[in-house]
């Protein structure tokens, strides 16, 4: 009964590990994007977005009631949207949405 419990668990590791690494990532051709890259990255990846929104959001090392002016710019590729938030001329959030 230890076994097949011990084999569960090292499973549910190895695919939470997996989903954590493919947040903070994102395959561009042969190329990676990584959460931290600049926005000259971004672009230099993925071209100019097909969409540009201003938004405000929370950063590190500032007060709680203080945001961050940013963007999200978003690509659409291959029936999804790849949607990338850029706070300070860095990448802080991937996010894709299949349609």
């Amino acid at each position: 009964m230890r076994a097949p419990m011990r084999r569960y668990l090292i499973l549910f590791l190895l695919l939470t590990s997996f989903t954590v690494h493919a947040a903070t990532s994102l395959r561009v051709g042969n190329k990676v994007l990584t959460i931290g890259d600049s926005a000259a990255r971004v672009q230099e990846l993925m071209g100019q977005p097909t969409i540009r929104t201003f938004v405000r959001r929370q950063s590190g090392g500032l007060p709680d009631n203080q945001l961050a002016p940013g963007e999200q710019w978003q690509y659409s590729q291959d029936g999804k949207t790849i949607v990338i938030t850029v706070i300070g001329g860095r990448v802080t959030n991937f996010e894709t949405l299949y349609h």
